[in-house]
């Protein structure tokens, strides 16, 4: 009776180890995450062309390598040349006299002095503040902004 439990419980600890038909582990990507089974679900199989699978990997890998998301800010001010960098803290200054809740970055990437504000996910969510900031600074607009960091969006 002993040896028959043994060998009942060692099937079963092979059949869960083995039972993904060639995937080493669960988290090795999504497709084996769907695939995987647990105890009175169903089961899915996914076939596909490696080279899918490989073009996931990728993608999840760089986005993992992603300091933020897309975005969008709106730009009051760009220039260059020796009086550019009080240029932009005067902008900023300005903008935080008339609107002081609002985050407003000034970036130096040469040779462009810029200042930004706001963080916002979709272009409509900039336009009421620009609207608003259009009246002091008249040439500002939204820009596109490639990695905004998640948590700048809680401040808006």
């Amino acid at each position: 009776m002993m040896k028959v439990l043994l060998i009942a419980i060692i099937s079963l600890l092979c059949h869960l180890a083995f039972g993904q038909e060639g995937r080493s582990t669960v988290g090795d990507s999504p497709f084996a995450r769907v695939e995987s089974r647990r105890m009175g679900e169903g089961r899915i199989v996914i076939r596909q062309s490696p080279a899918v699978e490989q073009m996931m990997g990728h993608y999840i890998r760089n986005n993992r390598n992603m300091p933020g998301v897309e975005g969008y800010r709106i730009q009051l001010y760009s220039g260059t040349g020796a009086q550019a960098r009080q240029e932009a803290q005067e902008v900023r200054t300005k903008l935080l006299s008339q609107f002081p809740d609002e985050r407003v970055l000034v970036e130096y990437n040469a040779p462009f002095w810029r200042v930004r504000v706001g963080s916002f996910r979709h272009k409509h969510e900039a336009l009421p503040l620009l609207k608003k900031v259009r009246d002091i600074f008249p040439n500002s607009y939204v820009v596109r902004e490639p990695a905004i960091r998640l948590d700048d969006f809680n401040r808006n």
